[in-house]
Order: C-alpha cells, then sequence, then structure tokens
C-alpha cells in the first residue's frame, strides 16, 4: 500500500482550516475596556470619548528606563497624528507617585494626559498589565488591534497609526 502525500496534506490542511474556525473566538478582535479616569491634574477622561478614533494607552512608569526612552516617541507621534483625532494616554503604574509623574512630564514634555492607576484596576481591565512599558494600540471601533510589551519601534507604531486612521 503506497501512502498518498497529496492526500494527506489535503486532509491536514482541511483539518486545520476547521480547527482554525472552530477555536477562533466568535467576537473577533478583544475589545478595549471602558473606562472612566481621571487624569493627574483632575480631568475627567472617559474613553467613550475616543469612539470613532484610534487611540493608543501606554502603561508606563518613571522608574521604567525603557518608558522614559519611549517619551519623546509618543510626544512626536501625538504631535503628529492628534490633529487627525488620535490620542495617547499614559497610565503610570500603580507604584508610581504623582509627584513623580508630573515632575517627568514638566521634564520630558510630555504632551498627552497622564493618568495614575492608583489602585491598578485600569492595569486590571486590560489583562493584568505588570510589565512597563506596554502599550494597546486601539482601533476607532474600540478593538485592541496590537499589544506590545516592552519598547516599541517608532517607524512601525507610526505605519500602524497611520493604517488605522485611513481606515
Amino acid at each position: 500500500m503506497k501512502l498518498d502525500i497529496k492526500a494527506l496534506l489535503t486532509v491536514a490542511l482541511i483539518a486545520g482550516v476547521a480547527a482554525f474556525f472552530w477555536f477562533a473566538p466568535s467576537q473577533g478582535l478583544q475589545a478595549a475596556p471602558k473606562l472612566q479616569m481621571t487624569t493627574i491634574d483632575g480631568q475627567p477622561l472617559n474613553s467613550a470619548d475616543f469612539k470613532g478614533k484610534p487611540y493608543l494607552m501606554v502603561f508606563w512608569a518613571t522608574d521604567c528606563s525603557g518608558c522614559v526612552k519611549e517619551i519623546p516617541h509618543l510626544t512626536e507621534l501625538n504631535k503628529e497624528f492628534s490633529a487627525e483625532g488620535f490620542k495617547i494616554v499614559g497610565v503610570a503604574v500603580k507604584h508610581d507617585q504623582v509627584p513623580l509623574i508630573k515632575a517627568m512630564r514638566d521634564q520630558k514634555q510630555m504632551n498627552y494626559p497622564l493618568v495614575h492607576d492608583a489602585t491598578g484596576e485600569i492595569a486590571q481591565q486590560f489583562g493584568k498589565v505588570n510589565i512597563t512599558p506596554t502599550n494597546f494600540l486601539v482601533s476607532a471601533d474600540g478593538k485592541i488591534v496590537y499589544q506590545k510589551m516592552g519598547e516599541f519601534k517608532p517607524d512601525e507604531m507610526r505605519g500602524r497609526i497611520r493604517d488605522l486612521l485611513k481606515g
């Protein structure tokens, strides 16, 4: 009896495709949590206000060298895309302190809203974030389309943002 390789590969391919559709999430991409936050300056910030435009949630810490290294890129991305409705929100993690966050903002001239996640609730809602930096790029329809733990590549992020703004 001869083994028919083509038939075997065809069966494997069909089984693989069937398994993908059987186990794939029916809702597609994961929805970003709906959040009501307050900036470190006391201003309310609601993720529902971002509806219809993409945004980037950046989990960071003042004592994280990779986070500090990302700040100039985030500031640049905010300058480049904010006129098109794109938002960046910096979420300082639980162990940080508001005076340190404000000092970092002033020193690095951060031009996007900053929130202190004092209770850790925001990190919990984004899947128990515990590594900084961690970035979540959210589409205009509120779906998380990209997650990056560790430093992002600025040109790659810029391209992703452009693609989301094009629709």
